[in-house]
């Protein structure tokens, strides 16, 4: 019989186990080489890119889209300006996007990405999403295009911090991204599971869209269309070599509206999709549709730190099979944060800010408890953002592509 002490560690260590294993397998994964698309004429792509009031970043965005390595008349970038205050829509039109403006509807990130998506030209063969915040390296749609032609229907790519050395709250979250959005889901990858969807950095086949529209409404969309997908039986790719990065608030304040959205959207996903997924799972023997049924269980680093120390400090009369259970725990949630830190070698900035960590996870925390009583988001809201190109003119060179397949 289990002794009460031993209740909390034996309940966390498949947990840390978990992260451990995913830890090996992303390890392993960045020695393997992306795989060879077929022969044949490149995919043309719609880069949509939603926006709400984000005349202040979207020119670096579409900027950096417009400097991408493949070619000009596969691509077309388009805005959806979704019910905008402010000059979004004229920076995009002078920058040469093409520009949609919605006005009126369901509010929220998913009905506007719903929206969007439905208006695509028949013509095009794949669309890939990048946030108005967000920068793209060079080679995204030479990476997504091989990704699609070797199969693969849906693709994320890594998401990233641009701006680690602004402060220690940036080169903390840039440490969260890493894990959560570089180590897990190649980790993932690697062991033949769904790699998850983040937001931005998504790409879809036509096809795919065609069988599976975008239906996600809630405040972590992102998750929840994943999760859609992989109750139809599909799975996304990961491709780790490309990504897009975005600034991340430079202060807790700043970071306080985005981190309590993304954490308050995680009961409703358990409740929408974890009994329907793991009937679907257990029926199938489908470890696809078992993975994502239950990973929306593993808590936040704060929170599993939080979790083991408590676990830790509640053995110490106990015996030492217990304390060592306890102890594991530990050194496994430790080592799946340096692992993880060095495997996707992180930057200095990172590596020094590890020392304010105890104090973002208390911080953490509080936003937890805040959620936990009732007090957090019932709706999505727009993060502030810090301007990444204040004082940048339009470029006259036009963004937007016309059709020519190539053969």
């Amino acid at each position: 019989m289990i002794s009460r002490a031993a209740l909390m560690p034996a309940a966390l260590s498949p947990v840390n186990a978990y992260l451990l294993v995913l830890l090996g397998a992303a390890a392993r994964g960045r020695r393997l080489p992306a795989p060879d698309a077929p022969a044949g004429p490149q995919l043309r792509f719609a880069i949509l890119v939603p926006a709400r009031d984000e005349e202040a970043s979207i020119l670096g965005t579409l900027l950096s889209l417009r400097e991408l390595d493949y070619p000009a008349d596969y691509v077309e970038i388009v805005v959806v300006a979704d019910n905008c205050g402010d000059s979004t829509a004229d920076v995009a039109r002078a920058a040469g996007a093409t520009v949609w403006e919605r006005r009126g509807g369901e509010g929220g990130k998913g009905a506007a990405l719903a929206w969007g998506l439905a208006r695509i030209e028949p013509d095009v063969d794949a669309v890939v999403i990048v946030d108005a915040d967000c920068a793209a390296a060079p080679n995204l749609l030479s990476v997504v295009d091989e990704r699609l032609r070797a199969g693969a229907s849906a693709v994320q790519v890594a998401y990233g911090v641009a701006n680690p050395g602004a402060s220690p709250v940036a080169a903390l979250r840039h440490a969260s991204f890493v894990l959560v959005n570089g180590v897990r889901p190649l980790g993932k990858a690697t062991l033949g599971l769904s790699a998850g969807l983040f937001g931005t950095g998504m790409a879809f086949s036509r096809e795919l869209l065609a069988r599976r529209p975008w239906t996600a409404r809630s405040l972590t969309e992102d998750q929840e269309q994943h999760l859609a997908l992989v109750a139809g039986g599909e799975r996304v790719a990961f491709a780790p070599h490309t990504s897009v990065v975005s600034p991340m608030p430079t202060s807790l304040h700043g970071a306080r509206s985005q981190q309590m959205r993304w954490d308050a959207g995680r009961p409703a996903l358990i409740r929408t999709w974890t009994p329907c997924l793991l009937r679907a799972g257990v029926r199938r023997r489908d470890a696809v549709q078992l993975h994502a049924a239950l990973e929306p269980f593993v808590p936040p680093q704060s929170l599993l730190l939080a979790l083991n120390v408590a676990g830790w400090l509640g053995t110490m009369r106990a015996g030492s099979a217990v304390r060592g259970l306890a102890a594991a725990n530990v050194a496994g949630q430790v080592g799946f944060v340096l692992g993880g830190l060095a495997v996707m070698r992180a930057p200095a900035p990172v590596w020094r800010a590890l020392a304010f960590a105890p104090a973002l996870a208390a911080w953490k925390l509080g936003l937890l408890a805040r959620l936990w009583l009732g007090r957090g988001p019932t709706g999505w809201v727009r993060t502030e953002r810090e301007s990444q190109a204040a004082g940048e003119r339009p470029s006259r060179r036009p963004i937007r592509r016309s059709w020519s397949r190539r053969t």
